[in-house]
C-alpha cells in the first residue's frame, strides 16, 4: 500500500547563494557558560517573518551563515548575524519558476549546492527539483506530477524527492522517498537511477545497488571517500552506499507493520548493527563521525569512529528546553548543519533553531535515566524484579534474586557481572572478589557500611552503590517493578 510522506523530514549540505531582500529578524540568545554542549534557542525579537516548520539545515560555504528550509511557509531563507531573510519563496504554497521573490514552492525540504553556489532544492509536494541560480529559480527536473522515469530533465520524474546531496562532480544526488530509491541528477538535469528498486511500497534488501530496496530515504550525504550514508527512514536504519554495493551501517531488522509497512521504530544505543533509531532523518558527516537526527525519539545521535551509536542530546518525549545537554528537549529535530565547531539543529515542531557548541572528536554519551528506561522493552511487573544491563535481561533463579534491605536493592554479583561476560576471582590477599573485562576491574568486599553483604550465604552489592564507584548507571522502574544498569563501557 503506498504510503503518504510524513512531511516534516531535512537533510543538510552545504551551499551558498545571492541573499537579497531582509524580511524580518530573528536573535539567537546564548545562555551563560561556555559547557560543551549547552544550547541556545532563538529568541524573537520584531519578528515578522517567524520559523514555520523549519527542516533543512545547511552552511553557506566560507562563513558562518545559514540555510534554512521553512517547509510550512514554502520559503527558503539565510540566517546571518542575527537576521533572517528571505531568499525565495513568497511564503504561500504553490508552484512557480521565475524572480526569487515570487516563486511559489509546495513544502520544501531538503537543500545542496554545487561548487559554483547553485542552489538545489527539494520541492518536496510538487514532485520537482528546483535550482536557485543568480536570483532566478526554475525547475531543474520533474515534471510536477508524482511518478517514477529516468532520462531528461523535462521527461523525468519524482515522487515526493527528499534528502539531498553534492558528489565531487557537481552531480546531485537524491532521495526519492515515496519512489524508494536514490536518484542522480547530473548538472544538465538528466535523471537516473543510482540505487535501489523503484516500488509502490518500500522494502529492505542489501546488495548490489541495482537490487537494493530502501523504505522511505530521506537525509542523505557524503563521507570524505565519496561513500553516501541514507537516512532510510522506514525501515529505521542508516544505509551505507559504497562503491556498486548497499548494506546496513547502523540499526538492524524489526518488525513490519502490515498497516504501515514500516519497520517498527526503537531506541538503543550501543553496538551500531544492534542500534535502534525513530524515523531518522537529518545527517551529516564530519572526521569519522556520522551525526542523526532521530526525529522521532527526539534526539540527536551519533555514530562514533568505535562504531557506537550515542545519544548526544534530547530526550524521550517531545519539550521544548534549553540549557545543559541532560535537560534538553526537542520536538521531532529534522535537519542538522555543522559549522565552525556548532552543531545547529531544526527543531521543527517547537518551530526553532537550536545550536550547541561540538567537538566531533570528543564527543561524550548523554547518560541519562530515560535514556536506560528506553533502551530495553519491559516486561508487565511480576512478582520478581527484573534487571538489564546494557540492553540485555539478567536471568536469574530463586537462589539469587535481587533482594531489598533496609530500603536498598541488592543485587547479586556473581550472576550480574557473569552474565555480562566478566570473569569473576577471589583475591586471597585483600580478601575481596575481583570482577574484570577487558581492561575493567572493580573490587567488592563486605564492610561495615553495609554496600556490600553476604546475604542468604551470596556476595550481594547495592545497586545504588555501583555507580558511585564504577561507570555504571542505573536506575529502577516502579511500574515495572525494573532495575536497570548501564556500564558505560
Amino acid at each position: 500500500m503506498k504510503k503518504e510522506l510524513i512531511s516534516i523530514a531535512c537533510g543538510i549540505m552545504l551551499i551558498s547563494a545571492a541573499l537579497p531582500n531582509i524580511v524580518a529578524a530573528e536573535v539567537l540568545q546564548p545562555i551563560s557558560g561556555d559547557i560543551q554542549g549547552s544550547i541556545v534557542q532563538n529568541v524573537s525579537s520584531n519578528v515578522g517573518l517567524s520559523l514555520k516548520q523549519p527542516l533543512g539545515v545547511a552552511a553557506v560555504p566560507g562563513s558562518n551563515d545559514l540555510i534554512i528550509v521553512q517547509s510550512a511557509s514554502g520559503t527558503i531563507s539565510k540566517w546571518s548575524n542575527g537576521t533572517l531573510q528571505t531568499i525565495a519563496g513568497k511564503g504561500n504554497t504553490g508552484y512557480s519558476d521565475g524572480q526569487s521573490a515570487e516563486a511559489l514552492f509546495n513544502h520544501p525540504t531538503y537543500t545542496a549546492a554545487d561548487s559554483k553556489g547553485n542552489i538545489y532544492i527539494s520541492d518536496t509536494d510538487n514532485h520537482v527539483i528546483r535550482k536557485i541560480e543568480g536570483g532566478t529559480v526554475y525547475t531543474l527536473a520533474g515534471t510536477g506530477v508524482a511518478g517514477y522515469k529516468d532520462g531528461q530533465p523535462n521527461a523525468a520524474q519524482f515522487s515526493s524527492p527528499g534528502g539531498l546531496a553534492i558528489d565531487s562532480n557537481n552531480n546531485l544526488y537524491v532521495a526519492d522517498t515515496l519512489n524508494h530509491v536514490i536518484r542522480k541528477v547530473t548538472p544538465e538535469g538528466v535523471v537516473t537511477t543510482f540505487a535501489g528498486q523503484q516500488g509502490n511500497d518500500g522494502a529492505y534488501l542489501d546488495g548490489a545497488v541495482a537490487s537494493a530496496k530502501f523504505n522511505e530515504p530521506v537525509g542523505l550525504t557524503f563521507d570524505e571517500s565519496g561513500n553516501l550514508y541514507v537516512a532510510d527512514s522506514g525501515n529505521q536504519m542508516i544505509r551505507l552506499i559504497k562503491g556498486s554495493k548497499v548494506e546496513t551501517f547502523a540499526g538492524k531488522s524489526t518488525t513490519v507493520d502490515p498497516v504501515t509497512g514500516y519497520m517498527a521504530g526503537g531506541f538503543q544505543n550501543g553496538d551500531r548493527l544492534s542500534a535502534l533509531f525513530n524515523r531518522p532523518r537529518g545527517l551529516a558527516y564530519a572526521d569519522g563521525v556520522l551525526l542523526i537526527a532521530d526525529s522521532l525519539n527526539h534526539r540527536v545521535r551519533a555514530i562514533q569512529k568505535d562504531g557506537k551509536v550515542i545519544t548526544v542530546a534530547g530526550q524521550s518525549t517531545a519539550g521544548d528546553r534549553v540549557g545543559a545537554l541532560d535537560d534538553v528537549m526537542f520536538n521531532q529535530p529534522s535537519g542538522i548543519a555543522l559549522v565552525s565547531g556548532k552543531l545547529y539543529v531544526t527543531d521543527t515542531l517547537n518551530n526553532k533553531l537550536k545550536v550547541l557548541d561540538l567537538d566531533v572528536q570528543a564527543l561524550k554519551p548523554l547518560r541519562s535515566e530515560a535514556d536506560l528506561l528506553d533502551a530495553v522493552p519491559l516486561l508487565p511487573a511480576g512478582k520478581n524484579m527484573q534487571v538489564w544491563l546494557d540492553g540485555v535481561q539478567v536471568k536469574l533463579n530463586t537462589f539469587n534474586l535481587p533482594l531489598q534491605e533496609s530500603g536498598k536493592i541488592y543485587l547479586p554479583v556473581r550472576a550480574l557481572f557473569s552474565s555480562w561476560g566478566a570473569d569473576i576471582s577471589w583475591n586471597v590477599v585483600n580478601k575481596e572478589t575481583v570482577i574484570s573485562k577487558g581492561d575493567w576491574t572493580l573490587s567488592l568486599k563486605p564492610d561495615a557500611s553495609q554496600k556490600v553483604q553476604i546475604l542468604k550465604g551470596t556476595l550481594y552489592v547495592a545497586a545504588d552503590y555501583l555507580p558511585t564507584i564504577s561507570s555504571f548507571m542505573q536506575v529502577y522502574d516502579e511500574d515495572s517493578h525494573a532495575i536497570v544498569l548501564e556500564s558505560g563501557l
